[in-house]
């Protein structure tokens, strides 16, 4: 196996770090990590309102509410702000498993080092946070360094797919907030699934000398002609919400380019594009108006200038949606304010290319987005003038057209997958047509080695429906077939990490559906899950098998095993490969 540069770097780091003794690393820690304050701390600001539930036309999932409302007031206000404050940080999507329990952790989160799973942050004593003192949780959101009982010369030092670097911007009393809100959550019985990212990147002694390097405790950027939103919206942008994990460019070691703020980035271990989110008006959000920005943030975009997608669309549906839209105005009156990150200037498109992608618009994309581009209002975005797909690099639109997308609004068509029907010339081809078509000004950069590349990191969405899963459930009564199938099947290019996400009824008992969610594990093996019927939910195993064509193409995915209810047996296929086409 070649080794990139990048990991070669980060060996070296390692070893410099083991080099520096217990003497050097106990000084260092202590000029890194800022002390604990003072738990007398002023209490925490009022929280604004946000939504329970995802607004209409989003996705998402219930922000679930205390178990128990306090009677106290002044815990009251304090869970509530805590709330607020992991709504705005997004927390639950990357530590929950969508259709399973909230907050309790196992997703799988892809870095350039192999993949880690999000922890359990229920207050579970035996595999969530229940044990942690506030110390410990402010160790963890403040400095990234969680508890541990073994000893060891290094702290236990987390990752930063973990945003501490962000986090640590917060005040103490927000994160004591934040630990509230946890702690008044049902506990759930989940354990933490091993990291499958190999010795020696796992080693706490290249994170110390990563930190040395590249984490400093800053505040939140402040400027005296600022308005109140403004430096309320550099607060969300920078501690919350993290902007900068994806946003900003990131060096050799994975941290980001400071000098590069906001100029958009490829995603590490992914097959998305941070857009340049700077006040560039080249590629940047210098042409768009206040209202469309907002538009884009909170209300899923428009048919004018686009809508978010990838990634980026999960924030929106799981984060800022929520939040007022009083908030998303002062993000964006932040970003007003930041330095114009201008892209390279359009290159010239080859005819012969852009011929070939017209061909292929045609005959492949055509019947759902348009003639020209201008797509279905409510259910296909449209392409013509959509800045959100042709500025920047074309990772997106490739990886869009490899994986598939869920749809823009609940129960409108998802987009298809293309990575078993088009070569790479072909969809390097048509992602360039497009962003080049229609009086779109973006850059006809892709090319074939890029489709390539992006095949083995790509995001696949599979949108379960009658089209794409066959589900038969085999118990006495015989064996009966889905009638109706929702969901989504997503897994990370190799397929070693899944999750499922689906509901399916039988002709017979159309009033009681049943729910499976889970991921995959034993590198792909099999799903362990949640399966949720009539009301009661139990833990299953179902093993998973890849089908594929003559050819050797990845096909399908067939999930078999026993749902736990009176020798009742789940046999189902997804097909990888979108239908009709």
């Amino acid at each position: 196996m070649r080794v990139s540069s990048a990991l070669k770097i980060v060996a070296v780091l390692i070893v410099l770090g083991l080099l520096a003794g217990g003497g050097a690393v106990w000084f260092a820690w202590q000029q890194a990590d800022a002390p604990i304050p003072d738990a007398a701390t002023s209490a925490a600001v009022e929280a604004p309102p946000i939504a329970d539930h995802p607004p209409p036309g989003h996705a998402g999932s219930v922000l679930p509410p205390p178990a128990t409302p306090p009677s106290d007031a002044r815990q009251a206000a304090m869970i509530a702000r805590g709330r607020y404050l992991v709504a705005a940080a997004d927390c639950m999507p990357c530590h929950s498993v969508s259709g399973a329990a909230p907050f309790a952790g196992g997703r799988p989160l892809a870095t350039p080092f192999g993949v880690m799973f999000s922890p359990n942050i229920t207050p579970s004593k035996r595999y969530g946070i229940g044990r942690y003192t506030d110390a410990d949780f402010w160790r963890v959101l403040h400095d990234g360094i969680a508890p541990t009982h073994s000893p060891s010369l290094f702290p236990n030092y987390l990752l930063p797919v973990m945003p501490y670097t962000a986090y640590s911007k917060l005040s103490y009393p927000d994160v004591m907030a934040i630990k509230a809100y946890l702690d008044s959550l049902p506990p759930v019985e989940q354990p933490h699934r091993k990291s499958q990212i190999p010795f020696p990147f796992n080693q706490s002694a290249g994170l110390f000398v990563w930190r040395v390097l590249f984490f400093r405790h800053e505040p939140v950027e402040d400027r005296p002609e600022w308005s109140a939103s403004v430096r309320h919206g550099a607060w969300l942008a920078q501690a919350l919400a993290h902007c900068s994990d994806c946003h900003t460019p990131r060096n050799i070691a994975m941290a980001s380019e400071s000098d590069k703020l906001f100029a958009g980035g490829h995603i590490p271990a992914q097959s998305w594009y941070a857009s340049n989110i700077s006040n560039a008006t080249s590629d940047g959000i210098g042409g768009w108006s206040d209202a469309a920005l907002v538009q884009f943030l909170h209300g899923e975009g428009d048919m004018t200038q686009g809508a978010p997608f990838g990634p980026m669309k999960e924030v929106v549906e799981e984060s800022l949606s929520r939040l007022p839209a009083s908030d998303i105005a002062d993000i964006v009156a932040y970003l007003r304010t930041t330095a114009p990150q201008n892209g390279a200037p359009a290159a010239p498109a080859d005819t012969a290319t852009l011929a070939e992608g017209a061909r292929v618009y045609a005959d492949s994309c055509a019947r759902c987005h348009g003639k020209n581009g201008e797509g279905a209002a409510g259910n296909f975005p449209n392409l013509a003038h959509n800045q959100a797909i042709w500025e920047g690099a074309p990772d997106d639109i490739i990886a869009m057209i490899l994986g598939g997308f869920r749809p823009w609004h609940p129960h409108q068509a998802a987009m298809p997958v293309f990575e078993g029907v088009l070569n790479d010339h072909q969809i390097a081809a048509v992602a360039n047509y497009v962003r080049t078509a229609w009086g779109n000004q973006g850059r006809a950069d892709a090319d074939a080695n890029a489709v390539g590349r992006l095949r083995a990191t790509m995001d696949q969405e599979i949108a379960l429906n009658t089209g794409t899963m066959r589900v038969r459930l085999t118990d006495a009564s015989g064996t009966r077939s889905a009638s109706v199938i929702n969901g989504l099947f997503d897994f990370l290019g190799d397929r070693r990490n899944c999750r499922l996400d689906t509901t399916f009824t039988v002709a017979k008992a159309p009033a009681d559906p049943l729910h499976i969610a889970g991921t995959c594990t034993d590198d792909g093996f099999a799903l362990d899950g949640w399966l949720t019927q009539g009301g009661a939910t139990r833990q299953v195993r179902f093993a998973l098998r890849d089908d594929y064509s003559p050819a050797g193409h990845l096909v399908g995915v067939t999930l078999e095993g026993p749902t736990g209810a009176a020798g009742a047996q789940l046999s189902a296929h997804i097909a990888v490969v979108t239908p009709n086409y």
